[in-house]
């Protein structure tokens, strides 16, 4: 060990798992040849339309940068799509395109962790003249999670306090993907965290906490 290195001890555990990430192997495709340009890491550069900077070629996937999602390469299919054949010969502001592309992800662990949007540092950087405000509630305020013995976590969400829309949502719970995703649907939406604070949902779902979380919100 050299001087300064830092050493990371792990207490408890059986077996360590390091992730180094991944690399594209673009390498072997000698884009060059076809004027594709890459980045500094490797990945292909595209615009908003996915296309590459040789402009009959576009790119999907993991291969243009992260995240590096299954959902969203399916949603670059749909924009390339939109790009090729639907959207043909159409004003380019109709077009689908990645900008300001919102992406959800979930994490599969005990218990699930789902997250949409903005974290909350990131939204007081993207808007420092905003009034951020923040909501976060254990899962053991939510009746089904009591009920199903699964009241592990927490939950918290990112509203603009001028408008009430929400900016990011964040659950670390049982079926944290599936709340994540009602918020998220919402947010897509441009509804106000009120319209989730009033809404009538079934007795007794994990959704039903989604009544309950803005009462924290500071």
């Amino acid at each position: 060990m050299k001087e300064g290195e830092e050493v990371v001890v792990v207490k408890g555990a059986s077996h360590v798992l390091f992730a180094t990430g991944r690399v594209p192997n673009t390498e072997r495709l000698n884009v060059g040849a076809a004027g594709v340009e890459l980045d500094e890491k490797g990945y292909v550069v595209t615009d908003e339309f996915l296309r590459t900077s040789a402009t009959s070629i576009y790119a999907i996937g993991d291969v243009k940068g992260p995240p590096a999602f299954t959902h969203v390469s399916y949603d670059d299919f749909r924009v390339l799509r939109s790009a090729l054949l639907e959207k043909k010969g159409k004003d380019q502001g109709s077009r689908m395109s990645i900008a300001e592309r919102n992406v959800p992800y979930v994490v599969y662990t005990d218990p699930q962790f789902g997250h949409v949007g903005l974290h909350e540092y990131e939204a007081r950087e993207k808007f420092p003249d905003k009034k951020i405000l923040t909501a976060q509630m254990p899962m053991s305020y939510v009746a089904r999670a009591l009920e199903t013995d699964e009241s592990r976590g927490a939950m918290k969400a990112v509203v603009d306090g001028e408008t009430g829309l929400i900016l990011g949502f964040s659950c670390l719970g049982a079926e944290g993907g599936e709340l994540m995703s009602v918020v998220q649907t919402a947010m897509m939406g441009n509804l106000p965290y009120q319209k989730l604070q009033d809404a009538v949902f079934a007795h007794p779902t994990f959704a039903e906490s989604l009544n309950n979380l803005w009462g924290f919100l500071k």
